[in-house]
């Protein structure tokens, strides 16, 4: 068989599923469940940025009936769906997209620098031509076969297609910035979704509680807030609202308290203080300050920050210091973190 490496602009690669000339192999899908909404959007959005998309693998045949050649998906159905759904004028952009230009918008509706851009973006394709069906299987079995393993964040990432992922997803991407210059996280982690983590984590202590958390307390999330998720923009608003406070935290950057374990407490802290959380009161009564006053929280932070840098093991911050260094992901060493965060941020 032969791989032909090759290109279509999307309007190109449209018309081709327009005239029936790029049609979907159903034996090769992997699934036969349709996109949702957001995510079909995010990866319109993705486009519209210029950003990579995943290579779509396309398998030339010919109809002997029809004399015609066609070119069979044999991976990249979902978007090549909604890329033509976009094109067609059928699917209209989310509301919360992080671009405000094409917020909520159809194709149609787009400004024309957009229109062009989503146009003449091009979408990388392997063509397989004087192949079989059974060597087209065998190369996805072997391309799978030297797969990493995923990370259950990844597994999660792949298995649900809800209001929930895509929340964190969007998420992430807003606070990619913050995690890298504060030190919270490497690129690295960020490519294996430790981000993703974090948020989850923070989103299932906003809104159960301060609890250990573990894969299945996460995919439970995940499952739950699947379709109903109705505390979206007051999460969204907390955690983007409490990180920008954090960036403002300069002299605790790169420092002890900005491990993710630290910043999951501390964010918790920041939110809570100005904007109380039902469910960490019981631990916590919030003041509901209109807003934290870093310049005298600062030193008390700093303070926080040395004490677990150089591992001490007596005095006020002991009991913090071992809360931070170990069983981090406990809700009891969790909540020692989060109470001492409040007290340092609350004065």
């Amino acid at each position: 068989m032969d791989r032909v490496p090759t290109r279509f602009t999307v309007a190109d690669y449209c018309e081709g599923m327009r005239r029936d000339e790029i049609v979907v192999n159903q034996d090769y899908q992997r699934s036969d469940q349709v996109w949702p909404q957001v995510a079909r959007s995010y990866l319109i959005e993705t486009i519209l940025k210029g950003f990579p998309v995943p290579k779509l693998y396309l398998y030339q045949v010919t109809d002997v009936r029809s004399r015609k050649t066609l070119k069979e998906i044999v991976d990249g159905q979902q978007r090549s769906a909604a890329i033509y759904s976009f094109y067609d004028d059928v699917l209209r952009l989310s509301k919360s997209a992080e671009n405000e230009d094409v917020r909520g918008r159809k194709y149609s509706e787009l400004d024309v620098e957009y229109k062009h851009k989503f146009l003449d973006y091009s979408i990388d394709v392997d063509l397989f031509v004087a192949a079989t069906p059974s060597e087209v299987v065998e190369v996805f079995r072997r391309m799978n076969s030297y797969t990493v393993p995923l990370n259950p964040e990844e597994n999660r990432h792949a298995l649900w297609q809800g209001r929930f992922k895509w929340f964190i997803n969007a998420l992430a991407d807003r606070l990619e910035a913050i995690f890298l210059s504060t030190g919270i996280f490497k690129e690295k982690q960020l490519v294996r979704m430790a981000d993703n983590k974090l948020l989850s984590e923070l989103c299932h202590s906003f809104l159960y509680g301060i609890r250990t958390t573990n894969k299945k307390t996460l995919d439970r999330l995940y499952q739950d807030k699947d379709e109903d998720f109705r505390e979206r923009d007051d999460l969204r608003e907390r955690i983007l609202s409490a990180f920008k406070v954090f960036r403002a935290m300069e002299a605790i950057h790169n420092t002890a308290l900005s491990k993710p374990h630290m910043a999951y407490s501390l964010i918790q802290a920041i939110t809570h203080l100005v904007k109380p959380v039902q469910t960490l009161e019981t631990l916590f009564a919030s003041p509901g300050f209109n807003a934290l006053d870093l310049d005298a929280a600062m030193p008390r932070l700093t303070a926080l920050a040395n004490a677990v840098e150089n591992g001490e093991e007596t005095g006020r911050f002991a009991r913090f210091v071992k809360a931070s260094s170990e069983k981090t992901n406990v809700a009891s060493t969790r909540a020692i973190r989060f109470k001492t965060f409040c007290r340092a941020l609350a004065g």
